[in-house]
Parts: structure tokens; C-alpha cells; sequence
């Protein structure tokens, strides 16, 4: 019995090496992609902006097209004019062409940073039930590389979110970066139809509360308060829709 349990023990100590240098890949990995990623929705934003500004002139091109007609009944013709219109018209198009192709970019770095995050999370989940299954307590090193994991993890929610609100979305309608388009709002709840991979990467979870614990819940709900990063206010009912 004792050399099973020894073997058996060798093999969880063998999972545990194994995940922790997954998890330092990951890490590694998760920090070019935060990089890449927060270059990308910047450039995201400033075209978004931009696009705006080229509707005002798409509608000031239709005000000057129209005077030109009239132009062009007392005059013979105004090629500089035309020539400029055209240029600003191909120039509006490139523009939005371009935002289209960054926002299809962003779209792709998010969804792989989403699937990044889940393999982190599932990872580091899988490593604390393996260290429980060992019944001992965890390394000085393994402390350090959960921390590493949980910090990680709280910059890759923010920039899942940062990502959403740069692929845009109608502020008016209530949209959230995280949580999706909102179906329905009765004032004390609100339902939203929200992606899993974006629900599982863009929140944090303390893992450490106990309900029943009043003392406990009330330090959690503080250091929920002061947390710049969105979490899981109240309860969250996650309900898989076959539609």
C-alpha cells in the first residue's frame, strides 16, 4: 500500500510541475498579447472617432454636390472641384474599409485572449485541486505564481472589457462591454445576452468567500468596491440559450 500511495504521489507532483510551467507560458504569452492588443484599440478608437467626423462630411460632400449641380447650370464645369470631391469621397471609403478591417482585427486578438484567459483560469483551478488531492499547503513558489496568475488575470478582464467597448456598441442601448446587449432592464435586475468566453475572461472571481461569514462578505464586498475591475455584483444567473 505504501508504494502505491508513494507512485501515486509522484504522479500528482509530476501534474503539478507540469501545470506550473503551462501556466508560465501562458503568462508570458497573455503579456505580448495585453501589448499587441492595447495598440490595436487604441488605433480602434482614434478611426471610430474619425468615422464619426466622416459622416459630418459625407453629409457637407451631399451639400456641395448639390450646389455644384446648380453650379454647373450657369458654368461650363468645375473639374478642380470634382476632382477634390472624388478625393475626399475615396478617402471616406478607404477610412471606413480600414476601421472595419481593425475592428475585425481587435475582434480576432480578443476572442484569442478570451481563450488565452479560460486555459489560465482552468489551469490554475485544476492546480488547486491537485495541491488539495496532496493534502499539504502550497509552496512559497506556487503562493507567488498563484499571485502572478491572479494579476494576470485581473489585467486580461480589463482588457477583454477595454476591447468590447472599442469594438463599440450602442451606448444608448445599454449595452455592457462585458455582459453584452441588454434584453431587458425592470430597475432591480437586468437581463443580458452575454458571450460565455467574454463572461468567463472579462469578470474576477474571489475564491475565498464565505456567504455565511457576515464579517467576511462585508470585507469582500469592500475590496469589490475599491476594485477597478468588473465583478460579479450580487448573483449572476447564466442561463445557456439554444436560439
Amino acid at each position: 500500500m505504501g508504494v502505491a500511495a508513494s507512485a501515486e504521489l509522484e504522479q500528482a507532483q509530476g501534474q503539478v510541475k507540469r501545470l506550473t510551467v503551462e501556466m508560465q507560458k501562458l503568462s508570458t504569452a497573455l503579456k505580448g498579447k495585453e501589448s499587441a492588443l492595447s495598440a490595436v484599440t487604441r488605433e480602434a478608437l482614434e478611426l471610430r472617432q474619425h468615422k464619426d467626423k466622416t459622416a459630418d462630411v459625407q453629409l457637407e460632400l451631399s451639400r456641395t454636390a448639390e450646389e455644384l449641380r446648380a453650379a454647373r447650370r450657369e458654368a461650363q464645369q468645375l473639374p478642380s472641384v470634382s476632382a477634390q470631391l472624388r478625393g475626399m469621397r475615396d478617402q471616406a471609403e478607404g477610412e471606413s474599409r480600414r476601421v472595419a478591417e481593425l475592428q475585425a482585427e481587435v475582434e480576432a486578438s480578443k476572442a484569442e485572449l478570451e481563450a488565452m484567459v479560460g486555459r489560465l483560469k482552468y489551469g490554475e483551478l485544476e492546480q488547486r485541486s491537485v495541491a488539495k488531492k496532496l493534502g499539504r499547503a502550497a509552496t512559497q513558489e506556487q503562493q507567488q505564481m498563484a499571485a502572478a496568475q491572479e494579476e494576470a488575470a485581473l489585467v486580461a478582464a480589463q482588457i477583454v472589457a477595454d476591447a468590447n467597448a472599442a469594438l463599440g456598441g450602442d451606448a444608448a442601448s445599454g449595452a455592457h462591454p462585458v455582459f453584452g446587449e441588454l434584453l431587458r432592464d425592470d430597475g432591480h435586475k437586468r437581463l443580458y445576452s452575454a458571450s460565455p468566453t467574454t463572461l468567463w475572461a472579462g469578470t474576477s472571481t474571489w475564491h475565498k468567500q464565505r456567504a455565511f461569514r457576515a464579517e467576511r462578505a462585508e470585507l469582500i464586498a469592500k475590496a469589490k468596491q475599491r476594485s477597478s475591475v468588473a465583478g460579479w455584483p450580487g448573483s449572476i444567473c447564466v442561463v445557456e440559450s439554444g436560439g
